[in-house]
């Protein structure tokens, strides 16, 4: 489905292929753009056998592969479904190993220069992979994925905590990282930073930010919006427009909305915070805010990493919830 000028896409993780037939009406039918769940992060690729094995050649170029993602290729080329990149540089599932002399989990930190290289070169091999062999699959990568946060960050708010990129990089290797993919991407597609709780950080990421988008490093802004039935949607809109306004490209890229139990009521409630969502982007969309794509993070409920919340737009035996009947009328004006 694309309406408004939107693409509309939702998480896919690898099982639901091997079900294919299971899935494949529910999503052809209400999607046109995926995202692997798992399958493109850093540990999926990176090999970390054949990155020991070629030492010391691979010393500043560890080796990847693309098996888990042969999937979710395959099956959006046979639809005809873009698929969103997620996510090239992360401080989580990026292994351990990926940033030590030997590329053993409990070896010695590399220093600044080496990492830099290694940064560059994973960046250059998978966005090159993409360009190389299917040059029209790819509509968004999630260059940098969760890179600022106030609790687990330093006074800028760069995430220090547990962060290995931080470590061997520094501060600024969110900027790097946006630096090699710009230089990479061959203007393919669009280039943007990923986080959580948007909402609540605006200022924070835009004034990180701030000198990859005057040097022109980054395309957008992908708020992933997992949020519960009750939240402040004034503050979600209002970091849209501040996104907007700095002139940033928008995409919703994981949004999943959690109740606390399945009741008639809740599910009420959930379908009324799904359609003033709907409302809010469709209406900003109207307006001229630069929205170009939304993904839900799931298909089903069974299938959510919030299962327990029952977060998604269709129930764990893929029926549409009210939720659905608010969502798609009101984001499509169907």
């Amino acid at each position: 489905m694309k309406c408004n000028s939107l693409y509309i896409g939702t998480a896919v993780p690898n099982r639901v292929f091997s079900e294919w037939g299971k899935y494949s009406d529910v999503v052809t039918k209400s999607f046109n753009c995926f995202t692997p769940e798992n399958e493109m992060k850093p540990d999926a690729l990176l090999d970390g056998e054949g990155s020991r094995a070629a030492l010391p050649e691979s010393y500043t170029h560890a080796k990847i592969r693309f098996l888990s993602c042969e999937p979710i290729i395959k099956t959006a080329i046979s639809t005809g479904a873009k698929v969103r990149l997620h996510t090239l540089v992360w401080h989580s599932q990026t292994p351990d190993w990926f940033f030590t002399e030997d590329y053993t989990d409990g070896g010695a930190l590399v220093g600044r220069d080496v990492m830099l290289c290694r940064m560059e070169s994973y960046i250059h091999d998978v966005l090159s992979y993409f360009i190389d062999n299917y040059p029209d699959l790819i509509y968004a990568v999630d260059v940098v994925n969760e890179a600022f946060d106030r609790d687990a960050g330093d006074d800028s708010g760069v995430r220090r905590k547990n962060n290995k990129w931080y470590a061997t990089v520094g501060d600024d290797y969110y900027y790097q990282a946006l630096r090699f993919a710009k230089k990479y991407s061959d203007g393919k597609f669009g280039l943007f930073y990923n986080d959580y709780a948007c909402m609540y950080k605006p200022d924070m990421i835009l004034s990180n930010l701030k000198n990859a988008r005057d040097e022109g490093l980054i395309d957008g802004i992908g708020m992933q919006s997992h949020l519960t039935v009750g939240e402040n949607l004034g503050l979600y809109f209002d970091a849209m427009k501040k996104f907007a306004d700095a002139g940033y490209e928008l995409q919703v890229t994981e949004l999943d909305i959690g109740i606390k139990e399945k009741s008639k009521e809740n599910l009420r409630l959930q379908a009324e915070y799904y359609g003033k969502i709907a409302d809010g982007i469709a209406s900003l969309k109207a307006s001229g805010t630069n929205i170009t794509a939304l993904t839900v993070w799931g298909i089903s409920d069974a299938l959510s990493w919030r299962h327990g919340e029952y977060p998604l737009l269709f129930d764990e035996n893929l029926l549409p919830k009210p939720a659905y009947f608010e969502f798609f009328p009101k984001l499509c004006g169907i």
